[in-house]
């Protein structure tokens, strides 16, 4: 059986969105039946709301290494990392507007910083390597003495190169101790667990839909002491941090599938490194042409994600015909789709435009079998040869292509 309902259909794009686990659904439907209250009023059943809401806010500090009162719930990803660039630059305007991030972080940091930049602050943006991962020298030495916050995602969405968080903590406050370190979460919390303590870090994002928790539920870690405007108006929740009355079901399911992806964490992490491995391993043996992206090495890499290139073709076309034939994947970020524009990362990491114009993302999860593995390596190389077999052009990658394309695949061109 696929990983979605029906032997029809298997899904790969873990990444962008899971499927809501049955038990958090069931920790939640309270919350939207009989405890339906505002939490900020005074009455008794209001007053329960707000309980399951302090609980949630336990059960989520702990799952992190952090204090209950250093987490903001949010509505998700994009406002965690919002929040946390643009409350700290406001909050900082005496110490000045600078803010360092990378070139292959999600367009939630690299939107909101180009923002931030046109209203007045200054923003370097930091190059990534080759496989995608962030040299943490090159961003402490991108701070200065008026640098405020520096903004590096743990584990990127698109490639699954896995950034050491810790150390670029470390060197950005040997080089400027009055620097805030913020790093969005969002994919290591969900695979790998993260603690605030290890990572060094003032503020975190997390989400919950990627870690099969609800969508619209999300929250900032923010350090005790760490200043933050607040960027939602209107009201005193959140410790007057994040205005708006609670989703308390939302802010339950957060808290249930942190609880509940610690406990399985272990035995997610090996069923999807073990697909992650054969299909890393297979894919170039049975398509030509095709380069896997991103680190080789397990440990540098999220469980589950594979990335990959295939010259001579677009990576829509590829999705639409693999949906047809049942299969769900993507080209990159879930929020780019449609983009006629090649990915950012792939771009950032030197991959040639039109080369990254042929991107796939396949990431897997609880629920994937080895069975699909075994569609997915049997309608692909179909699916490109097809494609391929519609255009004139002639299958002679160019040497700029050559260093992207993996040796196996290589010698099935020939």
């Amino acid at each position: 059986m696929g990983a979605m309902a029906g032997p029809e259909r298997s899904y790969f794009d873990h990444a962008a969105t899971t499927p809501l686990d049955p038990a958090v659904l069931e920790a939640m439907l309270p919350y939207f039946r009989e405890r339906w209250h505002n939490p900020s009023s005074i009455y008794v059943e209001a007053q329960r709301t707000r309980q399951a809401i302090d609980e949630a806010r336990e059960t989520v500090a702990e799952a992190i290494g952090a204090q209950p009162d250093e987490i903001v719930f949010t509505s998700g990803g994009s406002e965690s990392d919002n929040l946390a660039l643009r409350g700290v630059l406001a909050a900082s305007t005496q110490r000045g507007r600078h803010l360092v991030t990378t070139a292959a972080e999600h367009h939630a940091i690299l939107d909101t910083a180009e923002q931030l930049e046109r209203d007045g602050a200054l923003v370097t943006i930091v190059g990534v390597e080759r496989d995608g991962r962030v040299d943490a020298a090159a961003v402490a030495a991108a701070v200065r003495p008026d640098t405020v916050l520096v903004s590096v995602m743990h584990a990127n969405n698109e490639v699954g190169a896995i950034n050491d968080i810790a150390a670029i903590a470390e060197q950005v406050r040997a080089r400027n101790p009055h620097t805030a370190v913020h790093t969005d979460a969002v994919q290591s919390a969900a695979h790998l667990g993260v603690d605030v303590r290890t990572l060094g870090v003032d503020l975190l994002t997390l989400t919950a839909h990627k870690c099969y928790g609800p969508r619209g539920a999300g929250a900032l870690y923010v350090r005790a002491g760490t200043p933050l405007v607040p960027q939602i108006l209107g009201g005193g929740q959140e410790e007057r941090r994040r205005a708006g009355t609670e989703n308390t079901p939302a802010i339950v399911g957060l808290a249930a599938a942190l609880r509940l992806a610690g406990e399985r964490r272990a035995a997610d992490i090996a069923h999807e490194r073990a697909l992650q491995v054969r299909l890393m391993a297979e894919l170039p043996q049975r398509v030509p042409l095709l380069g896997i992206t991103g680190p080789r090495e397990l440990a540098l890499r999220l469980p589950g994600s594979v990335s990959a290139v295939v010259a001579f073709v677009e990576g829509e076309s590829i999705l639409l015909a693999l949906d047809l034939a049942g299969i769900a994947a993507s080209s990159g970020s879930a929020c780019t789709t449609g983009s006629v524009e090649p990915s950012h990362v792939l771009v950032a990491m030197g991959v040639p435009d039109e080369l990254a114009r042929g991107s796939l993302r396949f990431t897997l999860g609880r629920m994937n079998t080895d069975a699909d593995v075994d569609r997915l390596l049997e309608v692909l190389p179909a699916v490109v040869a097809r494609l391929r077999a519609l255009s004139p052009v002639a299958l002679e990658p160019p040497p700029a292509y050559l260093p992207w394309l993996d040796a196996p695949s290589l010698a099935l061109a020939r």
